[in-house]
C-alpha cells in the first residue's frame, strides 16, 4: 500500500495529506504502527502520533483501535480538522450514517471553506433527499474548488486535500441534483 509522506486517507476516491511532501512511499504498516506507538510512549498527548497511529490502525483493518486514536487525536487537537475527516472516511467506509454527517459537520465547523468537506457534505444531504440544500453545497464545493490553486486546497492549519475529483465530478453531481430537484417538484 502507498501514501503521500507523513499521512493521507482517501475516502470517496477523494485523497487528504497531512504533509508537504507530495511523493508516495510503499508502507510497512506494522512497522509504522511500532514506530507510532515508540513516538506516543515518548508524547503521549502529540495528536500527530496518534493520528499517525489511528491511519496505521486503520491500513492494518482495527476498526476499532483506528477510530480511538483519531478520536484521541481530535481531542488533544480539537482546532484541527484533519483529524475529524479520518474519522469521517472510517465511518462512511463502514456505512454509519449519522456518525460520519455529525463529525464531517465537526470538521466543517473547523473550516467551513474546505472544497472536499462541501461536497462530502453535498452527497449526504443527496442521499438524504434534502435537493435544495445538497445542490447549494455542490455549489458552493465547486466555487472553493475553483478558487483553489492547483489540485489541491490547503486548510488554515497546514492540511492537504486532493480535490481534483472533486472539480471532475462536481457539475455532474450539480446536474443530477437539479433533476431530482425539478422532477421531485414535479411530482407535487
Amino acid at each position: 500500500m502507498k501514501r503521500p509522506v507523513a499521512f493521507a486517507m482517501v475516502f470517496g476516491g477523494i485523497a487528504l495529506s497531512s504533509s508537504a511532501q507530495h511523493g508516495t512511499v510503499t508502507m510497512d504498516w506494522k512497522a509504522e504502527l511500532a514506530k507510532d506507538k515508540t513516538n506516543i510512549a515518548k508524547d503521549p498527548k502529540s495528536a500527530f502520533w496518534h493520528n499517525q497511529a489511528g491511519m496505521a490502525y486503520n491500513a492494518l483493518g482495527d476498526f476499532a483501535d483506528a477510530v480511538r486514536e483519531l478520536k484521541l487525536a481530535s481531542k488533544l487537537d480539537p482546532s484541527n480538522p484533519i483529524n475529524d475527516y479520518g474519522l469521517y472516511a472510517l465511518y462512511k467506509r463502514k456505512g454509519m450514517h449519522e456518525k460520519q454527517r455529525q463529525i464531517l459537520l465537526d470538521a466543517l465547523e473547523k473550516d467551513p471553506n474546505n472544497p472536499l468537506g462541501r461536497f462530502e457534505f453535498a452527497y449526504i444531504l443527496e442521499s438524504e433527499k434534502h435537493w435544495a440544500d445538497s445542490l447549494r453545497e455542490y455549489q458552493t464545493a465547486k466555487r472553493l474548488a475553483s478558487a483553489a490553486p492547483g489540485d489541491q486546497y490547503v486548510d488554515p492549519r497546514g492540511n492537504y486535500y486532493d480535490i481534483e475529483a472533486v472539480r471532475t465530478e462536481v457539475n455532474g453531481a450539480i446536474d443530477r441534483v437539479s433533476k431530482r430537484a425539478t422532477s421531485d417538484s414535479n411530482a407535487h
